[in-house]
């Protein structure tokens, strides 16, 4: 008996705190979020110029040149090679073979490409120079030491960024052989954030064109004809490799 009690008067008790109401005045607190960003001072890779955000690795005879640390690095720039071609006494125009670059485990071959990375977070803008250091020569060579007179033409140049801002200015450019600094790239203020690809030339524009290899038979090239060495008819060649050396120097502001 004392236990049906005793529930009966909880049920009770529990029915009259059910009719009660309590009124709750509403408030507010303000919190915030925060977020902060340094400058990057790391090595950015290569990456694809038809799929920019693509890294690649860049496949040469040579080794490529390693890029160089940020916050602003030069990445990238495609050696060029005009192949090996018979002796002719002509005006003759070149085309650089085009780039390879592995894509994921797959081969593919690219436009010639320099790429620039800015991750200063400042926007002051940068500039891109390359200069020829003399012209084309071989220590082969008997008596045509020098490819006097040839010169090389850099066209087709856009930029292609990896992010939403101000893109850069190129230039195209015939390099004086002589080792003067020409700017190919320029960034004015608030243009040039991020990593920014210059490619000569777009993809769909390589050429196929017969080259002679070591073996002294023609076989199929791919070539990027916005990368040309011109060799006038009138200099004299030797059957040797001729070479010369391109220097690209990044500057932290602006032409």
């Amino acid at each position: 008996m004392g236990n049906k009690l005793f529930a009966t008067a909880l049920v009770a008790t529990v029915s009259l705190l059910g009719v009660s109401t309590v009124t709750f005045a509403s408030s507010s607190l303000p919190s915030q979020g925060t977020v902060a960003f340094t400058p990057s001072n790391g090595v950015t890779p290569p990456y694809n110029p038809n799929h920019p955000n693509h890294p690649v690795g860049p496949v040469d005879p040579k080794k490529p040149e390693p890029g160089t640390a940020g916050p602003l690095s030069l990445d990238f720039a495609s050696n060029f090679d005009f192949g090996t071609h018979k002796i002719q006494n002509a005006d003759a125009s070149y085309a650089a073979k085009a780039q390879k670059v592995t894509d994921d485990g797959t081969q593919q071959e690219v436009p010639d490409y320099v790429q620039v990375t800015d991750d200063r977070g400042t926007h002051a803008g940068w500039s891109l120079r390359v200069a020829q250091n003399g012209q084309f020569k071989s220590d082969d060579a008997k008596r045509a030491k020098v490819l006097t007179g040839a010169t090389v033409t850099l066209s087709g140049s856009h930029a292609i960024g990896r992010m939403v801002t101000p893109a850069p200015q190129t230039r195209d450019e015939t390099l004086p052989p002589a080792g003067d600094q020409t700017v190919v790239m320029n960034a004015t203020k608030g243009e040039g954030a991020g990593t920014w690809l210059m490619p000569w030339g777009a993809d769909d524009i390589l050429k196929s064109e017969n080259q002679v290899l070591a073996n002294n038979q023609p076989t199929a090239v791919l070539t990027d004809p916005d990368v040309i060495l011109n060799v006038p008819g009138s200099t004299p060649r030797e059957a040797v490799a001729y070479t010369t050396t391109l220097t690209w120097t990044l500057n932290n502001v602006p032409m």
